[in-house]
């Protein structure tokens, strides 16, 4: 029964672990999506921005063009149709072989094309720019509904997803409970069974068997050794008390030597401290005999010096005041 709960708890957290695979999943996959979607707007910005932007330019150059064209000189030239006989003369009305007569119609009907080409390619070029628009719209119109449908699909996930982790910590816990259900019920029995193997051992003779059995007939103080049961009460107590007086006694003759050790650890220390004393004023005394030692020798070198000064004057000998005093006065 145990192995079995024990494999349900074990597919559980598997499936939990599952679930959660796949809620990472479902997540990372609308991270991307919206960042694919933040692309594409700012792609789709761009592009509109660029053609709005070229669309400028080229309407810029079209007035620059009608600007230039239009600050040129006209044309003030005579038209060709009916003659002034009385400003032409004769040669007016001459024509040569090979000469064009259908030019000016053709050049009108040229211009005529020319004019409608050009409306043609202005009609085809917004024709084309209201096609972009449109499509640019239907574009971004599917862009929007896409991106409706996947929120949708999202808060359906979601939803899903919210159902399925109620759904499992449902199950976890009614699968605590009955776990804990039965560790109650297994620890009540355990109890009882202690409950009841202790009464065993309290009640048992063979555990409370009577220790005066052992007691011999002939003398009190001896106990037969094959009926020995244990001793009694009174014999348990005197051990007892004969353990706890070993026990003072080694406690005290080891505060006896804790306090023999203080006091030899007192006295090392004051002993210590008289010789560091003794040490100090030995140092001292060094230190005054080396300062009279130096004021000495100090004082001898002076003394040499003076008698060095002295020496090198009197090197070459003097005649004092009494030198020739002392003329006559031999003993011959």
């Amino acid at each position: 029964m145990a192995k079995n709960d024990a494999m349900t708890e074990f597919k559980t957290e598997s499936k939990g672990l599952r679930l959660d695979l796949v809620l990472n999943c479902i997540l990372f996959r609308i991270f991307i999506t919206a960042i694919h979607q933040e692309q594409v707007f700012k792609y789709l910005d761009e592009q509109e921005r660029a053609k709005e932007e070229a669309t400028f330019i080229e309407q810029l150059d079209i007035n620059k063009t009608l600007t230039e064209q239009a600050s040129q000189p006209k044309n003030n030239a005579v038209g060709k149709g009916s003659l002034d006989l009385e400003h032409c003369g004769s040669s007016s009305i001459q024509r040569f072989g090979g000469e064009d007569r259908g030019y000016d119609e053709r050049k009108k009907m040229q211009q005529q094309q020319l004019r409608q080409w050009c409306s043609q390619g202005i009609q085809e070029r917004e024709n084309k720019i209201v096609e972009e628009q449109q499509k640019q719209n239907e574009y971004s119109k599917y862009v929007m509904d896409e991106d409706k449908l996947r929120c949708q699909m999202a808060k359906e996930e979601q939803g899903h997803r919210q159902e399925v982790e109620n759904m499992v910590q449902m199950e976890n816990r009614r699968l605590a409970e009955e776990r804990q259900g039965r560790q109650r019920e297994t620890q009540e029995k355990e109890r009882l069974l202690e409950d009841s193997e202790t009464r065993h051992v309290i009640t048992s003779p063979f555990f409370c068997e009577e220790t005066d059995y052992a007691q011999s007939v002939v003398s009190e103080h001896r106990v037969r050794p094959d009926h020995f049961k244990g001793f009694t009460t009174e014999r348990m107590n005197s051990i007892i008390e004969a353990n706890d007086s070993v026990v003072a006694e080694k406690e005290a003759l080891r505060r006896e030597e804790d306090m023999i050790e203080q006091g030899w650890a007192a006295k090392q220390s004051e002993m210590v401290l008289r010789m560091e004393e003794v040490e100090k004023k030995k140092r001292q005394l060094v230190a005054e005999e080396n300062k009279i030692q130096a004021d000495t020798l100090k004082t001898q070198r002076e003394e040499l010096k003076q008698k060095q000064i002295k020496m090198e004057q009197d090197r070459f000998g003097s005649i004092g005041n009494g030198f020739f005093q002392k003329f006559g006065t031999s003993c011959r």
